[in-house]
């Protein structure tokens, strides 16, 4: 089965610890063993692939969302603002995850993720899956122009979660609920979609880019399958 953790928030308790070495402490994984990729804001989907990118650092590919069907691989997202989404099989060692900000949301990351789920597993593999989507900006403080108020309109569910801001032209958005509904009207049942944590903009317990700017961290959410020959 798979596991689904949100990794590394705010400060280290144990100074010095390097992301490595706190996979490999509290999660008791190789740090090889979860994969990132180098986020653009695309719809590109892309499998995971044995030594690629690794985390953290080394020669990532480009892309938003990435999935493993093989025990004892993980894939994972960083994020400061924008929605890390796992998916899980019920039934298939099959997790992928999908870095969804707004853009991503618009060019239909979300989409093309079960897309390209369904094309290598079967068409019935959306139906199947569960999705959390976890902590993000979200409409009590995400603050957007018309340029991405129109953008979101084009998700599903977007017109019902962007209300006016108090400002002209400026509109609030709830980037984890249209995550959610992408996620529904992309085949996923709506019991198996699910909501997780805070907005990060106003909870200082997550790293934000909105609030932090250019010195903010990122958290990492990853997902990965137990391999169970050797017990994990």
């Amino acid at each position: 089965m798979p596991g689904v953790y949100h990794a590394f928030l705010g400060a280290d308790p144990a100074a010095g610890r390097g992301p490595r070495e706190r996979l490999r402490e509290v999660f008791c994984l190789p740090p090889d063993a979860i994969c990132t990729l180098k986020q653009v804001h695309s719809a590109t989907v892309l499998p995971f692939e044995p030594g690629d990118g690794g985390f953290p650092g080394g020669p990532e590919r480009e892309g938003d969302a990435l999935w493993t069907a093989a025990p004892g691989t993980g894939v994972g997202v960083h994020t400061a603002d924008c929605v890390p989404i796992l998916l899980a099989h019920g039934e298939l060692p099959l997790a992928a995850a999908i870095h969804a900000g707004w853009r991503g949301l618009a060019a239909g990351i979300v989409e093309e993720t079960l897309r390209a789920l369904a094309r290598r597993h079967g068409e019935n593999v959306p139906a199947s899956l569960r999705a959390v989507a976890g902590p993000c900006a979200r409409g009590c403080c995400y603050e957007v122009g018309e340029e991405t108020a129109e953008a979101l309109l084009s998700v599903p569910g977007g017109c019902d979660r962007l209300r006016r801001g108090k400002a002209q032209g400026k509109w609030m958005a709830d980037l984890q609920a249209i995550a959610l509904s992408a996620l529904r009207a992309a085949g996923i049942p709506p019991d198996r979609v699910e909501g997780l944590g805070p907005c990060t903009v106003c909870s200082t317990g997550f790293h934000s880019f909105r609030r932090e700017k250019s010195l903010t961290g990122r958290q990492l959410s990853f997902i990965y399958i137990c391999d169970s020959l050797h017990g994990n």
